[in-house]
């Protein structure tokens, strides 16, 4: 199910719409949120609705763990063994979170079939000018990285500034759950462009270990990210988490008891996403109506983060900033989204981030 709202831009001479939407979790994984609402938008502005005798998409696939297939071949018992207990370990570790949270349970919602209770979330939204994009994107070129590297980076840097640890001085690792697109990892399945499900990936981001905020440069971080984030493809990573979780989902005894250690149901304290990218001409009924902007909200499921960060890219190429979050303080959850755009909008500027920037006149820069 999703839900969206239109909103005009009144102030343009054209009919430019910012469409937001808010997709539960069979649809959340930026791309099959997209396919569904360009269905709609097309069926909706049609001169000719009467000639279509079905919907346009009609594939809905299996779940995304019935297609990865399992690796380490006869191992896999035992390092399925080791990482089940690990799971049950970091949910125990979720019940004193780095970020403050504060749970505002749904009492008129119905327990779900996991018995976990539903919980309120909240949302924030940002857009970017669309020379952010450019801007970041000749970055990534000139030092060699991809998108992800930078925004991820500006992710820790973000947390570390907005939620200090002990030790200022350094950046210190910090779980991140990571979501991946793999239609274009799995190229034996029969997941297609228009396949409509929940097609992602999910396994744990951290850095290996504590860097100098003095001394490292920005660069060198966002290359350090790029490189962990490919190494969450190989086998240790996706593969092995996702087959994990679906031995926990059919054991219906493991998974009550791994249920009954959510702290308010969640399973990671941050979720990022970027993998959002809107594949469709934004044109609509001959021109008539064009998608400016699309925000794409993940309202959770029965498992959660307590904080929710998708950036996506549709039509003009501006970047989406949207952030769904359980924060204790809304004031303190629009610092940080305002301080991560402003890290991002920093490190896309040539001129001021440069190849020798260091993360502490980074900072500066922003503060």
């Amino acid at each position: 199910m999703l839900f969206f709202n239109l909103q005009n831009c009144e102030s343009s001479e054209n009919n430019l719409f910012h469409l937001i939407l808010y997709t539960n979790h069979c649809v959340s994984d930026g791309r099959s949120g997209y396919v569904l609402i360009n269905d709609f938008l097309t069926l909706a502005t049609s001169s000719n609705l009467h000639e279509l005798s079905e919907p346009i998409n009609t594939e809905i696939l299996p779940f995304i763990g019935q297609l990865i297939p399992r690796p380490y071949g006869p191992l896999y018992p035992l390092i399925s063994f080791i990482g089940k207990h690990n799971l049950k370990q970091s949910l125990r570790d979720l019940r004193q979170p780095c970020i403050p949270v504060k749970s505002i349970p749904l009492t008129d919602c119905e327990l779900t079939a996991l018995h976990v209770q539903p919980h309120k979330i909240r949302f924030l939204f940002s857009s970017s000018a669309s020379n952010l994009y450019l801007n970041l994107h000749e970055q990534c070129r000139l030092h060699e990285v991809t998108l992800h590297g930078p925004l991820v980076s500006c992710l820790l840097l973000a947390i570390h500034h907005c939620f200090p640890l002990d030790d200022n001085d350094q950046l210190n690792p910090f779980e991140i759950e990571m979501d991946f697109d793999m239609r274009s990892h799995l190229p034996q399945s029969s997941l297609t462009f228009s396949s409509v499900g929940f097609f992602v990936g999910a396994s744990d981001f951290s850095l290996d270990h504590s860097l100098s905020i003095r001394s490292t440069r920005f660069w060198s971080l966002a290359h350090r990210c790029m490189i962990t984030t490919r190494k969450q493809l190989k086998r240790n990573g996706v593969p092995l988490s996702m087959n994990i979780f679906c031995d926990i989902m059919r054991d219906e005894h493991l998974c009550n008891q791994i249920t009954r250690l959510f702290p308010e149901g969640r399973m990671s304290e941050f979720d990022f996403s970027n993998i959002g990218k809107y594949p469709f001409s934004c044109d609509y009924n001959q021109g008539k109506i064009q998608l400016h902007g699309m925000h794409v909200i993940n309202n959770g499921s029965v498992y959660h983060s307590s904080s929710t960060l998708y950036i996506t890219c549709v039509g003009d190429r501006q970047l989406d900033f949207s952030l769904a979050h359980e924060m204790e303080s809304e004031e303190k959850a629009k610092e940080f989204l305002n301080f991560y755009i402003r890290l991002v909008e920093t490190c896309a500027n040539r001129q001021r981030c440069q190849t020798e920037t260091t993360l502490d006149q980074l900072f500066a820069m922003v503060e």
